[in-house]
């Protein structure tokens, strides 16, 4: 379940962390060698209301401790130029507690996308005990219509990027994530170069491909098919792929929306990172933490493969 607060209405500003509302504690870890109970060095942390164990670290680790790397994350919001006063925020979890991972949008700051659509600014701000996502403060665009999450694809991948808040410079991290807004003119200027920059079936085919993570699987029918049309190649693979599949599907509501342009493709892409279920319905309880990598390959596949075509 999510937890969306809007800040205006919160009670001191704040809501409740919801999911991510729980308290760790450290506790060395010990085996036993012939009877004797002997300390490995390492330290596992704990939470609290359940005894899951969500992370593993060496004795000096300092803890990142989920609720205060968010309020870290808002104090620098608060501190930058970005206006923050009427944000909201939706937290999630993944492994039990392990990773955490919370999207705030500015209304305040908002653009047209170059088929006339309206986004606003988002922050991905992700930490987690397991050592899987570092502290760090992402920032891309929320669409009204069809609530998929812009990844940028230019500027630093993160803002503001630490293993730990103990003695963190917020001001020095309000200068940071205050370059979002130039962040956003760079990337919007790509945006347009997108929607008018053609694509061929191909190279529409190749970044699914690639995005799936099937490009040796459909390699190995070209080689044994020789030159056939895409849609041969995907109905030859030796399984089908949920993801291809899905990227397929929305290519054409985009592309006949949008044209058979570069944008259109990533806008399947983002389609596909925010919305798309998880492969397996094991699987499905951690689709936050999919969700989020998800984005990191958007971005590296739309500028590996689809804007070096």
């Amino acid at each position: 379940m999510n937890s969306i607060v809007n800040f205006n209405d919160a009670p001191n500003g704040f809501g409740g962390f919801g999911e991510a509302d729980f308290d760790t504690v450290s506790i060395p870890t010990m085996i036993n060698f012939n009877g004797n109970s002997i300390a490995t060095g390492k330290h596992a942390i704990v939470r609290t209301d359940t005894s899951e164990i969500l992370g593993h670290h060496g004795s000096r680790y300092g803890k990142v401790c989920q609720k205060e790397a968010l309020i870290s994350a808002e104090d620098m919001f608060d501190e930058s130029d970005i206006e923050s006063r009427d944000m909201t925020r939706t937290i999630r979890c993944s492994h039990n507690g392990s990773n955490t991972f919370a999207k705030y949008t500015f209304p305040s700051h908002t653009f047209i996308s170059p088929d006339g659509d309206t986004s606003m600014l988002e922050a991905l701000v992700t930490t987690s005990f397991n050592s899987t996502f570092p502290f760090l403060i992402a920032f891309g665009e929320r669409l009204y219509a069809c609530n998929n999450s812009n990844i940028y694809l230019t500027g630093a991948v993160a803002m503001f990027k630490g293993r730990h808040t103990k003695g963190l410079n917020i001001k020095r991290g309000a200068e940071a994530v205050g370059n979002a807004l130039q962040q956003a003119q760079d990337n919007h200027t790509l945006f347009k170069k997108m929607y008018n920059t053609p694509v061929t079936e191909d190279q529409v085919f190749n970044t699914y491909v690639e995005a799936a993570g099937v490009t040796n699987q459909v390699n190995e029918v070209k080689r044994e098919m020789g030159t056939v049309h895409w849609r041969n190649i995907v109905s030859n693979l030796p399984r089908q792929n949920q993801n291809l599949n899905y990227m397929i599907q929305k290519s054409k509501e985009y592309g006949d929306r949008m044209g058979k342009n570069q944008w259109a493709v990533y806008n399947t892409l983002t389609d596909w990172s925010s919305h798309a279920g998880a492969t397996t319905a094991k699987s499905e309880r951690n689709i936050a933490a999919t969700r989020v990598k998800r984005s990191q390959t958007v971005r590296r596949v739309v500028n590996e493969v689809l804007l070096a075509a």
